[in-house]
């Protein structure tokens, strides 16, 4: 669930620093010429304006209503340059890095499923991060996935059987290193990836010119332990970027 009001508060905080900018420059720049004055107050004006118009964007793919691919694009080119802002403002105001988070992938995935793909399941790549394997388990699931006797008490027994039916590419990875190295080595067109919402919008913005899909894991036993997928989501993503159903 996205906290809409939350996001609303900090873009408001942000908007309002740059009002109490504007008033400072002002002050300090009424001994210099009229035009130096000028060219500040208009771009400050204009990246206030900016501003509102991803707010808008950003509110309305939130809610689920109809907003193009092509805005969609540019505002989550703008989101990502406003992100650090969003975190720091956050963090003072007390509202949570994850609600921030949360709100950046919905705009990458809102985005993504506005296009079109129709790709083969072996240009797919899912990555997983290696907390879905159950903790007390001693077999290594990290080189391939297939080592799992599939117990049953944990999701990497489903993923084996999604492989199976899929021949889609899968992978475990321990951190995002590895997971990067993967994205390399494999050159893929897609990725899903299932991660938190720390390590999932961190690789979103670490990968250019691949669609990556985002699902949150479930964390019940806290983070990084015995997180649970949703595999019907997983299969969903599949599904979009094959344009036919597993």
């Amino acid at each position: 669930m996205i906290d809409t009001k939350k996001y609303l508060t900090i873009i408001g905080i942000i908007l309002m620093i740059l009002i109490l900018g504007v008033a400072t420059i002002n002050v300090f720049i009424l001994n210099l010429t009229d035009l130096f004055g000028m060219v500040i107050n208009t771009i400050i004006s204009l990246v206030a304006l900016i501003i509102i118009f991803s707010t808008i964007i950003t509110y309305n793919v939130i809610k689920d209503r109809k907003v193009s691919s092509r805005l969609m694009s540019i505002n989550l080119k703008i989101v990502s340059i406003m992100f650090p802002m969003m975190i720091g403002v956050g963090n003072i105001v007390g509202i949570s890095k994850n609600e921030i988070r949360k709100i950046f992938i919905k705009l990458n995935n809102k985005y993504i499923y506005s296009n079109k793909y129709n790709l083969n399941p072996q240009d797919i790549l899912i990555l997983i991060p290696h907390c879905v394997q159950k903790n007390s388990c001693k077999l290594k699931v990290t080189s391939t996935i297939e080592t799992c006797k599939q117990c049953g008490l944990c999701n990497i027994g489903d993923l084996v059987k999604l492989k199976e039916k899929s021949n889609i590419n899968i992978f475990v990875a321990t951190g995002g290193t590895l997971a990067r190295k993967i994205i390399l080595e494999n050159k893929p067109k897609a990725v899903i990836a299932v991660a938190c919402e720390r390590d999932l919008t961190s690789g979103v913005q670490d990968v250019k010119n691949i669609p990556v899909l985002g699902v949150f894991n479930k964390r019940p036993n806290g983070p990084c332990v015995d997180t649970i997928i949703d595999i019907k989501e997983v299969e969903e993503a599949i599904n979009f970027f094959t344009s036919q159903k597993i």
